[in-house]
């Protein structure tokens, strides 16, 4: 059932056990998701699909596009590839930097 789950994980550089930290599961948890058919209930798909940046439907296989609302320009695409491969510490600064940007850039 979670057909793209490996996938996106690993484009997402997370192992098995960050993942299943992220949302309160087991190692084993996600490698029996990953590699036979048990199937995780509808709260852990959410989970997943939020932690992933996709949708249930992307992950389970119902839909190809893992992110059907958003457009990314190929630079932006690079940029995510490329802070995606960083360590958690030097993503979530990004992020502090970002939100911090968008912030004097509204005014607040």
């Amino acid at each position: 059932m979670v057909r793209n789950l490996k996938s996106l994980r690993e484009e997402h550089g997370l192992s098995q056990q960050r993942l299943a930290e992220l949302i309160g599961l087991t190692q084993q948890a996600v490698y029996k998701y990953e590699r036979t058919s048990i199937e995780p209930d509808i709260d852990t798909l959410i989970a997943l699909a939020d932690v992933l940046h996709t949708t249930v439907d992307h992950l389970i296989g119902h839909d190809d596009s893992p992110t059907p609302d958003i457009k990314l320009t190929d630079e932006e695409a690079k940029c995510i590839k490329s802070l995606r491969k960083q360590s958690p510490e030097v993503r979530k600064n990004f992020y502090r930097l970002a939100e911090s940007i968008s912030r004097k850039s509204k005014g607040t």
